[in-house]
């Protein structure tokens, strides 16, 4: 068997100083991408907790979601903790997304 990793794109935001409660990050800041097989491509969201200027930050929550999966709008995305268990503290802990999809031929 042969696995093959055709394409990876990363993007980061900015991080929030001080907001680890209830983070929120900057409404203007907009991630484009081009998937070339949507069939087959995942979404992963992995929140980290920046420790200013450490060597290794943490891995808080994270979520992966397959792109044919995705619908437009606002929607709500579960966050796992990193034994993807949604258990304690990320029993509740959530995502907000505004999803827009453009399809070129």
């Amino acid at each position: 068997h042969q696995v093959e990793i055709l394409e990876t794109t990363e993007r980061k935001t900015d991080t929030v100083k001080d907001n680890g409660f209830c983070p929120q990050w900057d409404d203007s800041e907009v991630f484009s991408f081009t998937v070339g097989c949507p069939d087959v491509a995942m979404l992963q969201i992995v929140v980290m907790d920046d420790d200013g200027g450490g060597l290794l930050d943490d891995t808080v929550c994270k979520a992966a979601i397959p792109v044919s999966c995705l619908r437009q709008g606002y929607r709500s995305v579960r966050l796992n903790d990193q034994y993807g268990s949604q258990h304690g503290p990320f029993g509740f802990a959530r995502l907000l997304l505004d999803v827009s999809i453009e399809n070129c031929l």
